[in-house]
């Protein structure tokens, strides 16, 4: 008895728990519901405006010009004039050194510089008693040279003009002779002209006998015809005028052809004359030119003996000038080594006189004193020394130019330019954006970039603070946004209402009574050569697109289609196919938006909801996507769900077996 109400107990107290669970799990479905629900309701409109495309990094507040002062001088510090945090104008005094040790270092400067000008002073003086003395030997010496250049100058002249002359008479024969062969050439052309006129002359002559013997023949003839009446009188006398006319013919080219045979002898001769006066031109041109080449030859020997002439005298010169040239020398180096003396003490004097205006520090510019590391009484070394630079006694900086310097990665560097409008916001002055603008970019990676332990390559990049508010001081830490795009009419669309999933499709070439069967958003089905089908969607259509006027969306991933030229049938219904279409299939990462058309589409498939539409994108910022192509300003999409993101981000919104 007592087990049997032992396991009703139990029993009860199972069913109690089982249904407090069915409770829950209703509710908790229910609220899924609703959530689920909500989100698919959920929409993002296109709209127009403002778009920023920012690039953002830190970095630190220091001033654009800023020096770090030392002393040229070393020694100890007798005075400090300015305070740290002080503002001092370029050229002011800052601190002063003693000097007494190096007022004594410039005294014995100047000692040293009188005994070097007395020295060249002493060497000049001998130089000018040297130069005396070699005067007259030397002027006789060169009186030589002169007169026997001038005898070789008078002598070459001479000769020239009588050579010229020589050369001259060559030319005159040489001329002559040439006329002379011109003149045969022409009596030459003129006797073949004439031996040619006497060959047409005596060709006449026979063809004005043949004439004449006809002639005469014919006319004994018609006098015997005549005598006989068996012609008229008037033919007799025509043969008889004919007869008269060939003897006048053929006496004239007789007498032609005798004249030209005299004029050829007459040409002939007067060859005979022209080879004549060659040949004597000839011996003269000989003659001449033998004469040019005898009066060289003995004008260069006496030329040559005069050449001798000149150069003995300037051997005597050159000897003379040798002898006392050594002594000259001797003086010019006495007073080149007390130039060198006096140039060394002068430079000496010049640099205690510097070292003794650098006891005496002053700023190198204006600007505010933004460190001082010394006090008065200490001993500070010289910045110029050749083993160490010296530490900085100080530093200005100009507080009215502050920059932002900072480091900005090599990916997003191309986007920066010289100019671009930039946000600064400092820790101190968080509800605060000052204005800012790019005004340099290193044109190689910075040494710390190069190093970096992330081993990312970074430029380093300046950003100028417009005003450089006095807020503002160097060291501080800031943040950087840099614009790098802004427009005020840009089509924009969140970025949660956009899906960039991997996507195959289909780019098909159709004529455009094919193309009008299709429109946006419509299904479809895809079947290659071996049969099998791939369902899809239309994406975009154009028919002056030259990759493909239809653009079909395919649906997940599909298996045994490859990428690459094709031919496919598109499947647009049960019924209805289009077959040998020529198509290029693609994958690559796209963007969609799942469209609201505003109609009930029917669909079957739990989570989907639009029409999946193909956009392009160009730039993107923190929040919104720059939209190119595919929407238009108004156009509502629908947020996708975290179950549609998580089954392939949206890529699957149709029913494979249904076609509409």
């Amino acid at each position: 008895m007592k087990n049997r109400k032992k396991w009703i107990i139990i029993g009860v107290v199972a069913l109690v728990v089982i249904a407090a669970v069915a409770i829950g799990a209703t509710r908790i479905n229910l609220t899924i519901g609703k959530q689920a629900k909500k989100d698919e309701d959920k929409r993002e409109v296109v709209r127009r405006g403002k778009f920023l495309v920012k690039v953002r990094e830190s970095g630190h507040l220091r001033s654009f010009i800023e020096v770090d002062v030392r002393s040229n001088v070393e020694g100890e510090i007798l005075e400090i004039l300015i305070e740290e945090g002080e503002v001092v104008g370029a050229g002011q005094p800052l601190l002063k050194i003693d000097e007494e040790q190096i007022l004594e270092e410039k005294k014995q400067a100047e000692e040293n510089l009188k005994a070097s000008i007395a020295q060249l002073e002493q060497a000049k003086l001998r130089i000018k008693i040297t130069e005396k003395e070699q005067a007259s030997s030397l002027l006789q010496a060169e009186n030589s040279v002169a007169r026997t250049e001038a005898n070789l100058a008078s002598f070459i002249a001479n000769k020239q003009q009588r050579i010229a002359d020589a050369e001259t008479q060559v030319a005159t024969t040489q001329n002559s002779l040439n006329l002379d062969e011109i003149d045969k050439r022409q009596a030459d052309i003129s006797l073949a002209q004439a031996k040619l006129t006497l060959e047409r002359t005596e060709a006449t002559q026979k063809s004005a006998k043949i004439a004449f013997e006809t002639a005469e023949s014919e006319s004994n003839r018609n006098k015997g015809l005549f005598e006989k009446n068996l012609i008229s009188k008037q033919a007799l006398e025509e043969s008889q005028r004919q007869l008269a006319n060939a003897t006048s013919q053929y006496e004239t080219s007789q007498k032609e052809v005798e004249s030209q045979k005299e004029t050829i002898k007459s040409q002939e001769e007067n060859i005979k004359a022209r080879e004549q006066a060659i040949e004597s031109r000839k011996a003269t041109l000989a003659l001449r030119k033998k004469n040019v080449i005898t009066l060289e030859a003995s004008q260069a020997a006496e030329e040559k003996r005069l050449q001798a002439d000149v150069e003995d005298a300037r051997t005597r010169l050159q000897k003379i000038e040798d002898t006392t040239e050594e002594e000259k020398e001797l003086t010019r180096h006495a007073k080149v080594s007390a130039e060198a003396n006096r140039l060394r003490f002068e430079s000496q004097l010049k640099s205690q006189q510097e070292r003794h205006e650098w006891t005496t520090v002053i700023a190198p510019m204006s600007g505010t004193i933004t460190r001082l590391v010394v006090e008065e009484g200490e001993i500070i070394t010289s910045g110029r020394s050749a083993f160490s630079r010296g530490e900085a006694i100080m530093r200005i900086a100009d507080l009215t130019q502050m920059i932002v310097r900072t480091q900005i990665n090599q990916v997003e560097i191309s986007k920066i330019e010289v100019g671009q409008r930039a946000e600064i916001t400092v820790d101190s002055h968080p509800n605060r954006v000052f204005e800012g603008r790019v005004s340099e970019i290193s044109p190689s990676a910075t040494p710390r970039g190069q190093n970096s332990q992330d081993g990312v390559i970074r430029f380093e990049v300046d950003i100028e603070v417009l005003g450089s508010p006095p807020e503002l001081r160097p060291g501080m830490s800031a943040d950087v946004d840099i614009i790098v795009f802004e427009e005020s009419d840009i089509l924009q669309l969140p970025i949660a209402a956009v899906m960039n999933p991997e996507i195959v499709t289909v780019a098909a070439n159709l004529t455009p009574e094919q193309l009008g069967q299709f429109q946006k958003g419509q299904k479809l089905k895809i079947r290659n050569l071996i049969g099998k089908e791939f369902p899809g969607s239309v994406g975009q259509l154009s028919s002056d697109n030259p990759d493909g006027s239809l653009e079909i969306l395919l649906d997940g991933s599909p298996k045994g289609l490859r990428t690459g030229p094709t031919e496919i049938i598109i499947v647009i219904s049960d019924d209805k196919q289009l077959s040998g279409i020529e198509a290029q299939v693609k994958s690559e990462r796209q963007f969609f938006v799942m469209l609201d058309t505003g109609k009930d589409l029917g669909e079957k498939k739990e989570g989907t909801k639009g029409v999946k539409t193909h956009i392009k994108v160009r730039q993107r910022n923190i929040t919104h996507f720059e939209i190119t192509e595919g929407l238009k300003e108004g156009d509502r999409v629908f947020v996708p769900s975290m179950m549609e993101l998580t089954k392939g981000a949206g890529g699957d919104n149709s029913d494979s077996d249904d076609f509409k």
